[in-house]
C-alpha cells in the first residue's frame, strides 16, 4: 500500500502489479465479499479434469466462482474454456470467452522475453553495468539482470509521487522512470543484487531499454518479435492496435469504498470523482499509462498460445528459458525464496527473469506470473513437467483469486479442489447501515453479527479504511465512528489512535483530536507526521492575545 503523505493526510493507493501472494491483502481490504477456504469439497480425485472443472466453475453464490474468463490447456490443446458474469456490470453485458483485458503484471514476462531475446542477438548484457544504455542513470552498480529479478533496490512506484504532487493531472510514462531516478534524493532500499524487492519501476526502465536497443517502439518490438510469431493476434500493447481483434477491453470493476454494495468501473470513479478516492486516481490516471511493468491486452486464448510458443522455441530458446525460470541467486551467494507460501502455487516461490518460479515437491518445476491492478486479477500458471497451463482473469474484485486458480490446478492434478465458502464483510454491512440508518443501528447490527466468524468477517484494517472511504466521500462524522469503532476493539494501537485524530480533526472536533494524537503518540513516539500534525492542533487551539 502505497502513503502519499500531506500533513497526517494519507492519501492510499492500491499497490498494483504485485506477485499475488502480497495482493491478497489488498483483496481483503477493499473488497466487501471476503473469502474462507476449508480443507473439504469439490470434486473427488478420480472425476476426470474437464468434468470437475466444469463442476467448480458452476458453484458459488452467483453461479460461478469468478467474473471473468478462464481457458485451460494440456500440452497444447484446450482441456477447459469459460466466461463467467459481466465484462460491464453496470450495462450488464455478458463477458465472452475471447474478452480482451489489461494483462497488469503478467505483462512482465512478456517484458523480459523481449530482453532475452535481444541478450541472445548480442545487443544487451544482462551482467555489464548500465551506462552504455543510460548514461546518466544515478546508481551504475545497477544491471540489467537486477532489473529482470527485481533485486536493483530501486524504489516502487512511489518514485513517481513528487511528480504527481507538483502536477496532480500528470500522466507518468515509462520513460518518465529515468528523469524521476535522477531527481529521486534518496539512496537504493538496498544494494542492487543482495536482497529481492519488487519494484514496477524495473520493468518500466527495461521497455525503455528495448526501445532504446531495437529503435522501435515497446509495443511494436513485442508485436513482431512475440505476438506474431506466437499466434496472439488479438494481443497489443497500450498505443498500439491488435490487428485480429476489434473488442474492447473489458471493465475494471472495484468495490471503491467499503460502504458499497456492488462493484462500479474504476476509470469512472477515479476520473469522476478524484476528490472522493484519490488513490484510485493515483493508480488508474497518474500511473494508468506506463508499459513494460503493465498494459498489455490480450486473451486467454493469445496467454495460453504464448505458452505454446515458448513450450516449441519459437520465441525463446530452451538453454534461455531454463535461465529465466531458475530460481534467483544473491550476491552472497543464497538464493532467493519467499518466506511466506504462495496461495496459487502452493508453495514458497522465488522469481527469475520476469517469471514466478516455484519447485513443488509433487509437481516440480512450476512458473508464471500473477497480477493485480486497480479491478482487474490475472494469471499465467505453467506447470513445465505435466505441459498443462492455466489462463484466467477476474474483473469484478471477487476476492481470493490464487486460492481460485490454485483449485484448478488442483482439479487438473486430480487432486481435490479447495472448497470456497463465502463470508460477508461485516465491515461494509456495518459502513452501509452507518451511511444510511445512523451510528446507533449500525453498532447495534455490528455487535449482533460480530460473533459468527461462520457467516461474517471483519479485519482492523478493514474498519480502517471503512473510517478513510467515508473521509474520502465528505462525511466526515461518519468516518469518526468507525474510527471509534476500531479504538473500542484495538485499545492499544497506536496507529488507528493516528486514524481517529485525523477524523476528529477534519469534522472540527480539535480538542478530542488533540486528545487522540496524544494518546497515539504515547503508545508509538516515534510518529514525526502525528508530532507534526499534533503540535499544528495544539497551536491552532492556543486562545489568541
Amino acid at each position: 500500500m502505497i502513503l502519499l503523505a500531506s500533513g497526517s493526510t494519507r492519501i492510499r493507493a492500491s499497490v498494483r502489479r504485485r506477485p499475488m501472494i502480497s495482493m491478497l491483502r489488498t483483496f481483503v481490504a477493499l473488497v466487501c465479499v471476503a473469502i474462507a477456504v476449508g480443507a473439504k469439497g469439490g470434486a473427488s480425485a478420480a472425476t476426470p479434469a474437464k468434468s470437475a472443472l466444469a463442476t467448480f466453475f458452476a458453484s458459488g453464490d452467483l453461479g460461478h466462482p469468478i467474473n471473468g474468463v478462464v481457458a485451460v490447456s494440456s500440452d497444447n490443446q484446450i482441456l477447459f474454456r469459460g466466461a463467467f458474469g459481466y465484462s460491464d456490470f453496470h450495462k450488464r453485458q455478458a463477458l465472452e470467452p475471447n474478452a480482451v483485458f489489461q494483462a497488469a503484471s503478467l505483462t512482465k514476462p512478456f517484458t523480459a522475453t523481449a530482453i532475452l531475446q535481444l541478450r541472445d542477438a548480442g545487443r544487451i548484457d544482462l551482467d555489464a553495468p548500465m551506462t552504455p544504455y543510460f548514461a546518466d542513470l544515478p546508481f551504475p552498480d545497477i544491471r540489467v539482470r537486477h532489473l529482470l529479478s527485481h533485486t536493483s533496490g530501486l524504489p516502487d512506484l512511489e518514485l513517481h509521487e513528487n511528480m504527481v504532487a507538483q502536477n496532480p493531472d500528470r500522466v507518468i510514462r515509462s520513460g518518465d522512470a529515468l528523469e524521476a531516478l535522477k531527481q529521486w534524493m534518496e539512496p537504493l532500499r538496498f544494494a542492487s543484487g543482495s536482497r529481492f524487492g519488487y519494484s514496477n519501476v524495473n520493468y518500466q526502465l527495461l521497455a525503455h531499454l528495448v526501445e532504446r536497443v531495437s529503435g522501435k517502439r515497446f509495443g511494436a518490438y513485442v508485436r513482431d518479435r512475440i505476438f506474431r510469431p506466437a499466434g496472439m493476434r488479438s494481443s497489443y500493447v497500450l498505443g498500439e492496435v491488435a490487428p485480429g481483434s476489434t473488442l474492447l477491453p473489458v471493465i475494471n470493476h472495484v468495490y471503491a469504498a467499503m460502504f458499497k454494495t456492488s462493484p462500479e468501473d474504476v476509470k469512472q470513479i477515479s476520473v469522476g470523482d478524484p476528490r472522493r478516492l484519490r488513490r484510485l486516481r493515483y493508480g488508474t490516471v497518474n500511473l494508468g499509462s506506463t508499459i513494460g511493468d503493465q498494459n498489455l491486452f490480450t486473451t486467454v486464448d493469445d496467454l495460453l498460445r504464448f505458452d505454446a510458443a515458448l513450450r516449441s522455441g519459437r520465441i525463446l530458446n530452451s538453454r534461455t528459458q531454463q535461465e529465466a525460470y531458475a530460481q534467483t541467486r544473491l550476491s552472497d551467494g543464497s538464493t532467493y525464496v519467499s518466506s511466506r507460501v504462495d496461495a496459487i502455487y502452493g508453495v514458497r516461490c522465488s522469481y527469475g527473469l520476469g517469471w514466478e518460479t516455484c519447485e513443488h515437491p509433487g509437481r516440480g518445476r512450476i512458473v508464471g506470473h500473477s497480477g493485480y491492478n486497480r479491478g482487474i486479477a490475472t494469471v499465467l500458471y505453467r506447470d513445465l513437467a505435466s505441459k498443462f497451463a492455466v489462463a484466467m482473469f477476474d474483473n469484478g474484485d471477487s476476492g481470493e483469486f490464487g486460492l481460485k486458480v490454485a483449485s484448478v490446478a488442483n482439479i487438473i492434478n486430480g487432486e481435490t479442489p479447495l472448497s470456497i465458502v463465502r463470508q460477508k464483510s461485516l465491515t461494509c454491512l456495518y459502513g452501509q447501515r452507518l451511511l444510511t440508518e445512523g451510528p446507533t443501528n449500525a453498532l447495534i447490527l455490528f455487535n449482533l453479527h460480530r460473533s459468527n466468524p461462520t457467516h461474517w468477517i471483519f479485519t482492523p484494517e478493514g474498519i480502517n479504511q471503512l473510517g478513510y472511504d467515508f473521509l474520502s466521500a465528505n462525511r466526515a462524522d461518519l468516518a469518526v465512528e468507525a474510527f471509534h469503532l476500531n479504538i473500542i476493539l484495538n485499545p492499544t494501537d497506536a496507529a488507528y489512535y493516528d486514524s481517529w485524530g485525523e477524523g476528529l480533526a477534519a469534522a472540527g472536533r480539535k480538542r478530542e483530536a488533540i486528545a487522540a494524537y496524544r494518546r497515539s503518540l504515547e503508545l508509538d513516539p516515534d510518529n514525526p507526521s502525528g508530532k507534526r500534525t499534533l503540535a499544528q492542533l495544539e497551536a491552532e487551539n492556543r486562545p489568541k492575545p
